[in-house]
C-alpha cells in the first residue's frame, strides 16, 4: 500500500520524523536523503535533525535563508510518501532473518520516489500565466520503520517506510525555490503504488520467494494468511472501528488510523520484541516462516518476461474499456502491473504500451488513452444516426393530441416526435417531467399511422416494473439482442427506449445495427445527466453532442408541486447548493452531527413513517452506513412489534459487478462466492448456480457474458420486513422473483430459507 498525506504541521513533522536517537538495531532505521533538490541543497546519506528541521521550517538546510517566497503559518510543509508491505514479508524479514529484504524494501521505494520526483511541478503565474511547470526535482527523507503501532502496548511486525517529500522545488526557469504542486501526485498514488508493488514482489522472487496473488493483493506463498492475520492485530483493530462508523473509503480510514492509534513503544527492542512475538507462534507456524526462508536462501535468477507483460496490458485493455470509453494512460497501466506482480517490470510494460495500439493524447497536461475498438465502435454508432438525419418520412404529422392536460413542453415532445424525420430521435428531460405520459401519447399517434412500437429499457426494474405498470408490453434491451423471435417482430416497426442515458456505446450500436438491419426507426428517452452507463460510454450524450441530433427538451416538473417543485428544479439543473438551500429553508433538511444519534433518529423518524401507512425510503451514501442504519431500523422496528421480535439468519448473495475480464481471472473471485448463469449457455441454463470451491472453474471463461458472480452474505431477517431481490430465483411456493422487486416476509420455513406467501409486492 502507498498513502500520500498531507502535512500541515512544521511542529508535527519534526516530531514524528526526526527522531534524534534512531538506531540501527531498534524498532526504526536512521533517515536517509534522496532525490535532486536534496543534492542541491548539499543534502545527502543520513539525515540529520538540525537539517531536518531547517527544512521544515522551509529554510535554507546549510544556510538557514527562507527557501520559497510564501511563508505563511499553513502553508504545507510537505507530503508523507507511506509504503507498506505485506504481512508476509514483514514476517519473513522480522522473523525469518532475511536482511535482503531490507535492500529490496529500500530499491523498491527509492525507484518508485524517482518516478514520484520525474513527474514533480511548480505553479506558473507569472505575467497572467495560469499553468504548471515540470522541474523534476524533489528532496525526500526516508525513514524505515520494523514495527506498527502498539496494540495493548505491543507492536506486531510491520516493515513500511516513511518518505518525507518537502514542499520545495527548483524552478530552473525562473531560479528559484518554489513550492511543490502535489495535486497531479496524488492523483496518480494508484500508479506508483502498483509501479512499488510490481518492484518489491518482482525482487522477492528474484530472492527466491513465490507469491500468491488475489484480486489486487499479493504475498509470500509459503506463509498462509492464517499466520498473517495473526500479526496484523492493528489492522483489524482499524476495519473494526471503520465497520462500527460506517466508514469504508480508504483514505478516510487512513485517517481513522492515524487518530486511533497509541504512541511507540521505544522502550522495546527488536530482540524484546522478537521474544514476545515468537510466544505468540506454534511450532508449525515458526516452521513455515523458516521453511520459507531456508527455499529462498539461494535466489532465483528472474528475467522480464515480455509475453507476461502484453499479456497483462491486454487484460488492462479489456478490463477498463469494458466500461469507459476514454480513461487516463495511468490508470491502465496501474490495472496491467497489478495483474502481473510478480512478474513484469514498470519499463517492461510502458514498452508494451507503446507497441499496443491503444491510442493516446494528452488533454489538460495528463495523457489520456483509448482503444481502436471504442473509437471505431463509437464512429459507427454517430454514423448511423448522423446519417439517417431526414432521411425518414414523419409518423403521424396529422394527430391531434388527446391528452390535453400535458404541458406545453409534453405537448412540444410529441410533435417533434411525430413530425421527425430522423432515423433516431431523442426525448430529453429528467426525473418527474413527465416522460412518461407524453410516451402514451406519442405511441398511441405512431401507431395510428400503422407502425407498433417496440418498448424497452436497460434495467428489468425498468422495463418489467415501471414501463409495464404504465400499461407498456416492455422488456429489456438486453432481450431484444437475444431473442430472435422479437427481432423478427419488430422488422419496419419502432424501437423506443426509455432511461437510455444507461446505455453504453457498445449495447447502443449493437441495437442501432440491428435497426439497421430490420429498417427500424429508434426513439431515446431519457436524460443522460440523470444516469450513467455502467458499461463504456455515454451513448445517449455522444448522440446528442457530436450526431447533430436536436433532442426534444422536457424541463417542467410534473412530479412535485409547489416549492418543493422549484426545489427540485434547481436540483435537475446542477444547482445542488441552491436546492439544498431551497429544501433547508422549507424545514426539510436537518443536519445531525454525531453519526450514533443520526442514525437512532433516522431509524425512529422511519418507523413513525411506517406506523402511518406511509411510503419511506432510507439512504446512505456507502455501503458500510447502510448496513448500520439497516440495523437501528431494525432493532426500532421489533421494539415497537411492528415486524417479528426473532431474526433469521440467511444467505443473501451482494453482485460482486465484476467485468468480463475479472471473470476470466480466477484472482479475483474467492471460494464461497456464487456463480449465477444470466442466460443460457452449453451446458448451463439460465438461472443455474455454481458455487466457487478452489477457484472458478477452467471452462467458465468459455460463457463470457452469461453469468455473474455474487459474494454470500449472511443477513438477519425477520417476519414483516421488506426484501429486494436482486439475484432472482423462486420462492419456496414456486413464484417467480424478479430482479428490483420488493417483497414482505410473511415467514420462515424450517430449513431457514424466506417464505413469501403469494409474494405479496410492497
Amino acid at each position: 500500500m502507498l498513502r500520500i498525506i498531507q502535512n500541515r504541521s512544521a511542529a508535527q513533522a519534526k516530531s514524528y520524523y526526526a527522531h534524534s536517537d534512531y538506531l540501527s538495531e531498534a524498532q526504526e532505521l536512521t533517515g536517509r536523503w534522496g532525490g535532486r533538490a536534496a543534492q542541491m541543497m548539499g543534502l545527502a546519506g543520513d539525515v540529520k535533525k538540525e537539517h531536518f528541521d531547517r527544512l521544515c521550517d522551509n529554510q535554507h538546510p546549510q544556510s538557514g535563508e527562507q527557501l520559497t517566497l510564501r511563508n505563511d503559518t499553513d502553508r504545507t510543509t510537505g507530503y508523507d510518501f507511506n509504503f507498506h508491505l505485506p504481512k508476509g514479508v514483514s514476517l519473513a524479514y522480522t522473523i525469518g532473518c532475511d536482511e535482503r529484504i531490507l535492500d529490496a524494501f529500500r530499491d523498491s521505494v527509492e525507484e518508485t520516489m524517482r518516478d514520484v520526483e520525474h513527474d514533480a511541478k511548480t505553479r506558473v503565474r507569472k505575467h497572467g500565466m495560469d499553468t504548471d511547470r515540470n522541474t523534476g526535482n524533489l528532496a525526500w527523507a526516508t525513514f524505515i520503520h520494523k514495527t506498527a503501532r502498539p496494540v495493548l502496548g505491543e507492536p506486531d511486525p510491520h516493515l513500511h517506510a516513511h518518505a518525507f517529500c518537502f514542499n520545495t522545488t527548483w524552478d530552473q526557469k525562473e531560479e528559484s525555490w518554489k513550492a511543490v504542486q502535489f495535486r497531479d501526485l496524488k492523483r496518480d498514488g494508484a500508479y506508483y503504488q502498483a509501479g512499488f508493488h510490481a518492484r518489491m514482489a518482482k525482487r522477492m522472487r528474484g530472492l527466491g520467494y513465490e507469491i500468491r496473488k488475489k484480486g489486487k493483493e499479493w504475498d509470500l506463498d509459503a506463509i498462509p494468511n492464517s499466520l498473517c492475520n495473526k500479526f496484523s492485530r492493528r489492522k483489524d483493530q482499524i476495519e473494526e472501528l471503520a465497520r462500527s462508523l460506517g466508514i469504508d473509503n480508504p483514505d478516510e480510514k487512513a485517517e481513522l488510523g492515524a487518530k486511533s492509534r497509541e504512541k511507540k513503544a521505544p522502550q522495546l527492542g527488536m530482540e524484546e520484541l522478537g521474544g514476545l512475538w515468537l510466544n505468540r507462534m506454534d511450532a508449525t507456524e515458526l516452521e513455515q516462516i523458516h521453511a520459507a526462508r531456508k527455499l529462498a536462501a539461494i535466489g532465483v535468477e528472474r528475467t522480464d518476461n515480455a509475453e507476461r507483460e502484453a499479456s497483462s496490458l491486454e487484460y488492462a485493455i479489456d478490463h477498463c474499456f469494458e466500461r469507459h470509453s476514454v480513461i487516463a494512460e495511468r490508470k491502465l497501466l496501474t490495472e496491467a502491473l497489478q495483474n502481473g506482480v510478480g512478474h513484469v517490470t514498470v519499463e517492461g510494460t510502458l514498452r508494451q504500451l507503446e507497441l499496443s495500439d491503444v491510442i493516446r493524447r494528452e488533454i489538460d497536461g495528463r495523457m489520456m488513452a483509448t482503444s481502436r475498438t471504442v473509437l471505431v465502435e463509437e464512429s459507427k454508432m454517430i454514423r448511423f444516426a448522423k446519417d439517417g438525419i431526414g432521411q425518414e418520412l414523419p409518423f403521424n404529422s396529422q394527430w391531434q393530441i388527446r391528452q390535453e392536460w400535458l404541458n406545453a413542453d409534453q405537448k412540444a415532445a410529441v410533435n417533434h416526435v411525430l413530425n421527425s424525420q430522423d432515423r433516431v430521435i431523442i426525448v430529453k428531460g429528467g426525473a418527474g417531467t413527465g416522460k412518461s405520459s407524453l410516451m402514451r401519447e406519442t405511441v398511441d399517434g405512431i401507431e395510428a399511422n400503422g407502425r407498433k412500437v417496440f418498448t424497452f429499457a436497460p434495467s428489468s426494474e425498468a422495463s418489467r416494473g415501471v414501463l409495464r405498470e404504465k400499461g407498456f408490453e416492455a422488456t429489456t434491451v438486453a432481450e431484444l439482442l437475444v431473442n430472435k423471435k422479437l427481432q423478427q417482430e419488430i422488422e419496419g416497426n419502432v424501437l423506443w427506449i426509455d432511461e437510455s442515458g444507461l446505455l453504453g456505446s457498445r449495447t447502443m450500436k449493437r441495437v442501432f445495427d440491428l435497426a439497421a438491419e430490420k429498417h427500424s426507426r429508434v426513439v431515446l428517452s431519457g436524460d443522460w445527466r440523470q444516469h450513467g452507463a455502467v458499461e463504456r460510454g455515454a451513448a445517449m450524450r455522444i448522440l446528442e453532442q457530436q450526431a447533430g441530433i436536436k433532442p426534444a427538451v422536457v424541463r417542467q416538473i410534473e412530479r412535485q408541486k409547489g416549492e418543493y417543485r422549484e426545489c427540485m428544479c434547481e436540483l435537475a439543473e446542477g444547482n445542488t447548493e441552491e436546492g439544498f438551500a431551497a429544501l433547508q429553508k422549507m424545514g426539510w433538511v436537518r443536519e445531525i452531527v454525531d453519526s450514533s444519534d443520526r442514525y437512532q433518529q433516522m431509524a425512529h423518524d422511519y418507523a413513525d413513517i411506517m406506523a402511518r401507512k406511509e411510503s419511506v425510503l432510507a439512504t446512505a451514501p456507502t455501503h458500510a452506513e447502510c448496513d448500520i442504519l439497516t440495523d437501528h431500523i431494525r432493532r426500532e422496528l421489533q421494539q415497537r412489534g411492528m415486524i417479528d421480535s426473532k431474526s433469521h439468519e440467511v444467505t443473501q448473495l451482494k453482485p460482486l459487478y465484476l467485468t468480463e475480464a475479472e471473470k476470466r481471472d480466477g484472482e479475483r473471485v474467492s471460494d464461497g462466492d456464487v456463480v449465477v448463469f444470466t442466460r443460457n449457455s452449453k451446458g448451463y441454463k439460465k438461472g443455474d448456480r455454481l458455487f466457487v470451491v478452489d477457484g472458478l472453474p477452467c471452462d467458465l471463461g468459455l460463457h463470457a457474458g452469461r453469468f455473474e458472480v455474487f459474494q454470500q452474505k449472511q443477513t438477519a431477517l425477520a417476519k414483516g420486513e421488506l426484501l429486494r431481490v436482486t439475484a432472482g430465483g423462486k420462492s419456496k411456493d414456486g413464484h417467480r422473483l424478479n430482479n428490483g422487486t420488493v417483497y414482505r416476509i410473511k415467514g420462515f420455513e424450517s430449513s431457514g430459507d424466506i417464505r413469501l406467501e403469494n409474494a405479496q409486492l410492497c
